[in-house]
């Protein structure tokens, strides 16, 4: 595999980013339909065909059209009225807010998966003029070091801006993700806001709005498996299987004070609505709630350290993998990488005395390693911390792994 091929296969996820820009580029959004003309977007277009037939899914998409205008103005009116002159975009996809963000006279951080960045950041380096206003990163929102690095630069507050994110993280990423975004708070001031709470319900208003029919269609078509392009398992996902207030006191526990609004409060006129449109989603999207999130004084984060590095031995049909560090997104391609490397063998053992976190992209590799063996061969994994361990156990993996 080459560089980009190895980053999609342990991220499979980015696919959903071109989605949500090409419904964005439906609703008629000027630069959505520039920016897609510079993104191959033929890796989203199969899954448009397949549904073309079925009339649910046709109302459904024509729900989350004008759900996804409303998502792209509502942010921008976040991040105009934020108080900050940088605004930070985690996840950014594959959406042209950094054009926005400029017009208002404010710098854009863009911060997203490796694969991402390497396709949007030179589309809109060309569609931009190279506008040094805008910057793109490479990070893993887990992994504070990534986020550090890229905001190296920034001066004075911060607007982080997370819309679509926590839907995609374990319980033990989504705390990695709060540390780190609450370090950047603490060392930066200003803000967090995020729809992540009500992000299906979003959905299922807009739906409501538009027909005017049950939103349960909704709810149902998520919980047919809506996710599993992304292989998402939505059973752990606190911002999916959790309720709201189990999600709000969630936030609390790890730091932070919440602020809630009414979505509508944000929502300006829409492209894609008339009057009437506009009324029954301002009733609706009064319902669901906008967070502002702000560290609390005596808050504490975990810092850690430690690069990655992963050595590899055969011994007979045996490959040993030793790994130090945090397997995340960042640094999961360089594992898989070195597996192509290793060669086959009956047996694979990985030692993770050295390592300190993985994340699900780092699981994902360890699935594609076990089953690269034969039927009778096995992975082990030997030496994990107790904090290891928990990560096995609360994503499922201790079952399909040896567990040491």
């Amino acid at each position: 595999m080459n560089e980009q091929d190895l980053l999609k296969a342990v991220n499979p996820s980015y696919t959903t980013g071109k989605g949500c820009l090409g419904l964005l580029m439906a609703a008629g959004e000027p630069d959505a339909v520039k920016l897609a003309g510079k993104v191959d977007m033929s890796e989203i277009m199969g899954a448009k065909s397949s549904s073309a037939e079925d009339p649910i899914q046709q109302e459904i998409v024509g729900a989350y059209r004008v759900a996804h205008d409303a998502r792209y103005a509502v942010w921008n009116r976040i991040a105009e009225e934020s108080g900050c002159d940088t605004i930070v975009d985690l996840p950014c996809g594959y959406l042209p807010h950094g054009l926005a963000v400029s017009r208002m006279g404010k710098q854009y951080y863009g911060l997203e998966l490796p694969v991402v960045i390497n396709e949007i950041k030179p589309a809109m380096e060309e569609l931009s003029g190279h506008d040094p206003a805008i910057h793109y990163h490479a990070v893993d929102a887990t992994n504070y070091d990534s986020l550090n690095q890229a905001l190296k630069d920034v001066k004075g507050k911060i607007c982080i801006i997370t819309d679509g994110m926590l839907g995609f993280f374990n319980p033990s990423e989504l705390k990695e993700v709060c540390q780190s975004i609450g370090r950047l708070l603490r060392e930066h001031g200003g803000s967090w806001y995020t729809s992540d709470a009500m992000s299906i319900e979003l959905m299922a208003f807009a739906y409501e709005a538009v027909w005017q029919k049950d939103p349960q269609v909704v709810f149902r078509a998520v919980a047919a498996g809506s996710a599993s392009k992304a292989e998402i398992d939505n059973s752990i996902n606190p911002f999916i299987a959790w309720s709201y207030d189990e999600r709000k006191k969630l936030m609390e526990e790890q730091g932070f004070s919440v602020r809630e609004f009414p979505y509508s409060e944000k929502l300006p006129e829409l492209r894609t609505a008339d009057a009437d449109l506009m009324q029954r989603l301002r009733e609706v999207l009064s319902k669901m709630k906008e967070w502002e999130l702000t560290v609390r004084a005596e808050a504490a984060s975990e810092e850690r350290a430690g690069k990655f590095s992963v050595a590899t031995r055969r011994e007979g049909d045996t490959v040993y993998y030793e790994i130090f560090g945090r397997v995340d997104t960042i640094t999961s391609p360089e594992l898989l990488k070195a597996f192509e490397n290793g060669g086959k063998g009956e047996k694979i053992i990985v030692d993770a005395a050295k390592m300190q976190y993985i994340s699900s992209s780092g699981l994902r590799v360890l699935m594609m390693m076990r089953k690269s063996l034969k039927d009778n061969g096995s992975l082990q994994v030997i030496n994990c911390s107790q904090e290891v361990k928990d990560i096995f156990e609360v994503t499922g993996f201790d079952s399909m792994f040896d567990i040491v």
